[in-house]
Parts: C-alpha cells; sequence; structure tokens
C-alpha cells in the first residue's frame, strides 16, 4: 500500500461536524478528547470578513515532531500507509509531545493517564475501507489520496513548515472572499471584533511542578558552579540532594503514569526532555559527590558544573518546539537565571550585571505590552526591584548583605518570572494561526 495522505476541499466543508463524530464514534472517544476537530475563521460571522473551516486530525508527517519529542520513543511510524503510531503501553502521559505537535493531535486521556491520536484507522485501511472521517463527510470535503503531490497553498490554521504534513488542501475556487454589498456598521460590529478563546495546552495550573523543577535546577547548577569557582558552599551535600530529589520526584508527579518515570530517557537521541532526565541525574550525582568527598579533585567540581549548564540548556532547548515564535530569548530561560545566580551569589560583577540588564530589558518590554492593574504593578516592582536590583547591588558592593539574604531576594524573583513563562507559554496550534489570520483580516478592514 503507497502512502496516504488526507484531501480537504474547504470549499466544500461546511462545518457540519458528520467526521468528528465519525472519529468519535468509530475509536469510542468523548467529545472533550475527540482526535479530530473543525476549526472555523470568523466563527462569530463578522460582516467583511470571510467564513472558512478546517477540518484536521493527525497529519501524519513526513517529519513528525511528536515522534523527535517523545522522551519514550512511544511513536513509530508504519512504512506501509505513512501513519504515525503511538504506542499507549510506553507512554508516560508526560503531555511534551501535545506542546511539540504545532497541529495539537496528541491528546491527554487523563482516565488512562497517557496521550492517544488519529490511527489514520489503521484496520479499516486495511480491509479496504476509508478512515470513518472521510467516509462519513457528506459533502466529499474530506478525502484520501497519494501522499505525493502539490504543496497544500496557503490556508489559516495550516502551517507551511518543513514537517512535511499529509495534507493536500484544495485550492479554493474563488481567489477572495465575496466583498459584501454594504460595510459593516461600527455599533453592530464592535461585539464581534473578538474571536472565541482556545483552550490553553499550557497554564500555570498544570505546569507548577515543572516551574519548581525548572528554577531548582538553575538555582543548584548556579551554586555548584560558584563552589567550583572557590567560594564556600552555600548547602550541604544532602541539602543539595534533598532538594534535588525533590524536584524531581515534583516532576514525576506531573506524569500521566508516575510508575513509568524511567523511561524518560529512552528517546536521548532527540528528545530534549530525554536529555534534561539524564543531565540533571548526572549533575545531582556529581554535585553531591563533590560535595560530600572531603578530598574530592577540583575536576569533579568542574564537571558538575558543566554538566549542570548543559542541563540548563535541555531544559530551555525544550520549549522552543517547531514553529514557535514567542521563546527565541526570554528573560525566564535558565541559563540566563543560573548565570544571574551565579553572578549575585560569588559575587562576580562583571557576569551579574550584563545578565541583569538583558534580563532587565525583556521583562520590562514584555510588561510594557501588558495591562497595567495594580496586580501588575506590585508584580513588576517585586521582579525588577528585589528579585534583580537588590542582589545586583549587593554584587556590585553597593550594599551589604548576607549571602542567603541576596540568594532568596534573586530567586524570589525569578520565581515570579518562571511563573510568568509558564502563563504566557502558547505552543503553535491550527486555533492560534486562525485568531492570527482574524485579526489580520480586521485590520485590512479597517
Amino acid at each position: 500500500m503507497s502512502r496516504l495522505a488526507f484531501v480537504f476541499d474547504p470549499t466544500r466543508c461546511t462545518a457540519c461536524q458528520a467526521c468528528r463524530i465519525a472519529c468519535d464514534t468509530e475509536n469510542l472517544l468523548p467529545v472533550s478528547r475527540g482526535w479530530r476537530r473543525v476549526h472555523t475563521l470568523n466563527e462569530r460571522r463578522h460582516p467583511g470578513v470571510a467564513v472558512r473551516h478546517l477540518s484536521m486530525a493527525c497529519n501524519h508527517c513526513d517529519a513528525p515532531a511528536c515522534l523527535a519529542a517523545c522522551p519514550t520513543a512511544a511513536y513509530s511510524r508504519d512504512d506501509s500507509t505513512g501513519a504515525v503510531c503511538l504506542d499507549e503501553t510506553r507512554c508516560i502521559g508526560c503531555r511534551y509531545c501535545a506542546w511539540a505537535c504545532p497541529y495539537g493531535a496528541p491528546r491527554y486521556d487523563a482516565g488512562a493517564g497517557v496521550m492517544s491520536k488519529c490511527t489514520f484507522c489503521a484496520p479499516r485501511l486495511a480491509d479496504g475501507l476509508e478512515p470513518a472521517c472521510v467516509a462519513c463527510c457528506p459533502t466529499g470535503a474530506l478525502g484520501i489520496g497519494p501522499r505525493d503531490g502539490v504543496a497544500a497553498p496557503a490556508y489559516p490554521g495550516v502551517f507551511r513548515d518543513s514537517l512535511g504534513p499529509a495534507l493536500h488542501i484544495v485550492e479554493p475556487r474563488r481567489a477572495a472572499p465575496p466583498v459584501p454589498t454594504a460595510p459593516p456598521s461600527p455599533v453592530a460590529a464592535a461585539p464581534l471584533a473578538d474571536p472565541p478563546v482556545a483552550p490553553r495546552r499550557a497554564t500555570v495550573v498544570s505546569e507548577w511542578p515543572l516551574a519548581v523543577f525548572t528554577l531548582v535546577a538553575a538555582a543548584l547548577a548556579a551554586l555548584t558552579a560558584a563552589t567550583a569557582l572557590g567560594r564556600p558552599p552555600l548547602l550541604s551535600w544532602w541539602a543539595v540532594a534533598a532538594l534535588g530529589g525533590g524536584a524531581m520526584v515534583l516532576s514525576a508527579l506531573h506524569l500521566g503514569r508516575t510508575a513509568r518515570a524511567w523511561r524518560a530517557a529512552a528517546n536521548w537521541r532527540s528528545s530534549f526532555l530525554s536529555l534534561e532526565v539524564l543531565g540533571f541525574s548526572a549533575f545531582l550525582a556529581l554535585a553531591v559527590a563533590s560535595l560530600a568527598w572531603p578530598a574530592a579533585p577540583p575536576v569533579l567540581g568542574a564537571a558538575a558544573a558543566l554538566t549542570g549548564l548543559a542541563t540548563l540548556v535541555a531544559i530551555d532547548r525544550l520549549y522552543q518546539v517547531p514553529l514557535h515564535r514567542g521563546v527565541g530569548l526570554h528573560s525566564a530561560l535558565t541559563v540566563l537565571t543560573g548565570a544571574f545566580l551565579l553572578g549575585v551569589v560569588v559575587p562576580l560583577p562583571a557576569l551579574a550585571l550584563p545578565v541583569a540588564l538583558v534580563k532587565t530589558a525583556l521583562y520590562a518590554s514584555r510588561a510594557a505590552r501588558r495591562p497595567p492593574g495594580l496586580t501588575g504593578i506590585l508584580r513588576v516592582s517585586v521582579r525588577l526591584g528585589v528579585g534583580l536590583a537588590v542582589p545586583l547591588l549587593a554584587a556590585v558592593g553597593a550594599v551589604a548583605l548576607p549571602a542567603g539574604v541576596v540568594l532568596a531576594a534573586a530567586l524570589l524573583g525569578e520565581a515570579i518570572d518562571r511563573l510568568e513563562f509558564y502563563a504566557g507559554y502558547d505552543p503553535p496550534s491550527p486555533e492560534g494561526e486562525m485568531r492570527a489570520a482574524f485579526a489580520r483580516a480586521l485590520a485590512r478592514r479597517a
């Protein structure tokens, strides 16, 4: 059997939801976890903006982001059909594949604690039948065909990317939407201007264990590097072991299948989550050994410091998923956090000052784009005043403060920044692309 692709004709789609219902029925899925969804641009029928629909499930990409990102190597490809398959018995429920996939194809099954996704209806294909969603489309808007073919035209919700999605969009018959007979009145258009808000795949409430883990990792990496540079240790070996081990346990509780956490390092060749797990485990072992061994050679502390830095790089790269335009340089990046903490703890003014300036500029530019409000003003004041200014003044010798107070002030600011990172983290999605297309359409009409 040759590799196949979904074919979607937007001019035939009426958003009747038959494809979604057929998928849910065929695979016994609840509506909240359906593998196929119908996205609509201009769902509120704003006058003067075209209404467009997109039926989408897993696109079984040529270079699947989910397959590369999964730390347990639970994804594989069926060479006969090209379908990207998920082995749920290997899944640990970390949900990283749902972040990495710009189409949000993997869906979390809270009851089973694992991910699930479109199978391309492999049993039906084996019997010579079409996928259920295709078979039940009443207008012929959804079909399947050979994977090879012309590139899909630009269409809202579809990314022009290097992943190679097996999705062909039929060229629309009309080059542009029809021009309305009369412009909409401002009064009628005003309440329709905001598109519906799609559910977020990452929130502070769901990701706070990861926020704690990544902050602890940055702090321990900085303290270990400070010790390697000759500063007396601020923490004993057992405190480092307790903090690091506790952070690892907390991050494991984030998993849907905690008992399978040992699988998380399986895909070290391509998954930054696997590299994070391996890196932090090695770092913690080296850091504890360098502190607990009275006659430890300096090279052991240096190895711990370098391994800690490598771990922070892996943590930051983990969030730089394909097509994400919002996590290039962020004030909460753990590498910057580790460098700042190292600069104020040693102290190293030549390191602390430039890193603080970078963090201040990035944070201030982000804060300026948010509505101020009393809570926002207070948060920004604590972040910049207590979390950056106080430790920096201590590092350059302008004020004399105990090392513990300096570290506590810096960690308070970094904790605020890290929580805001997760609050604003929004991996790419068809819904997000449609919101952007809707905003551009409104801007053109203005």
